[in-house]
């Protein structure tokens, strides 16, 4: 067994660890920034309609689900039903746009990988903050929807930018994770797609987390909670909807889960990032 000065030198190390490599994105800030743009441009390259995707997929999605739960499928969130659902798949969307793109990103990179000396931290990184301008795109939609329904601000408004900064830590965590596996283990794109289409249903966007808490065995909520995105879907939603902050226990556990992901994914792609050059 490790004594504790083996533990705190240990930890002290993981520190010094992270703090370079932080500082390392940041000295290449300038490449970060032009891979955000390339990611941007290439996504909408040859679309007549260009960045207006952004706002068209949400749209067309948020049509599909308001005509099922009004009138083939009622929901009880008739009230304000349609922002309802836009704020969980805005919330929903960033993730599932994100890990496919970031799980491919060192792959779709590899002349820059064999040949540039930079942290690769920065392709992932760059597919997650370049959804992030998507995000804000799709926010100002959720602004019109505001507007629409005569929802009056709230000053709990403030609270959501803090709520994605916490998605934005569970996404990363996954994206270098999955991107770090798929450099080894090719299939690893086809398995995030695979469970993105379950994890859809697993996530609050259509039906509200207290519905879920009511209905299922609270040790099987417990579980649900583990997805990070339950909690911040129904934050996001207390804020903008009701003027409430964040049920304790289910942001809690997303906070928890967020920065274990984000941790756990620093440490792989640091162990495996040495040897991409070989295996691409």
């Amino acid at each position: 067994m490790k004594s504790g000065a083996a533990y705190i030198l240990e930890n002290r190390e993981e520190a010094d660890s992270l703090r370079k490599r932080a500082m390392g994105v940041y000295r290449y800030r300038f490449a970060l920034w032009n891979l955000i743009l390339k990611d941007f441009r290439v996504r909408y390259r040859n679309m007549s309609l260009g960045f207006l995707w952004s706002l068209l997929n949400p749209l067309v999605m948020l049509g599909v689900l308001v005509v099922v739960f009004s009138y083939i499928h009622p929901s009880r969130h008739a009230v304000n039903f349609p922002v309802f659902l836009l704020l969980g798949m805005v919330t929903y969307n960033y993730f599932s746009l994100c890990l496919p793109a970031a799980t491919q990103s060192i792959l779709d990179n590899a002349a820059l990988v064999k040949k540039v000396t930079f942290p690769r931290e920065l392709m992932p990184l760059s597919v997650v903050l370049s959804q992030g301008i998507h995000v804000l795109i799709q926010l100002a939609l959720i602004g019109v929807f505001l507007a629409v329904f005569r929802i009056p601000p709230r000053a709990t408004w403030f609270l959501v930018p803090c709520y994605f900064f916490v998605e934005f830590l569970f996404i990363t965590g996954a994206a270098l994770v999955c991107s770090a596996l798929n450099v080894f283990y090719r299939d690893i794109l086809y398995i995030v797609q695979s469970l993105l289409a379950v994890f859809f249903w697993l996530t609050p966007v259509f039906y509200d987390l207290p519905q879920v808490k009511l209905n299922l065995p609270y040790p099987l909520y417990k579980v649900y909670l583990m997805n990070p995105l339950a909690g911040l879907i129904d934050a996001v939603r207390r804020a903008v909807l009701y003027g409430r902050g964040p049920d304790p226990e289910s942001f809690g556990t997303a906070v928890a889960v967020a920065l274990l992901t984000c941790l756990l994914g620093l440490k792989i792609f640091h162990a495996r990032q040495a040897y991409f050059s070989d295996k691409i």
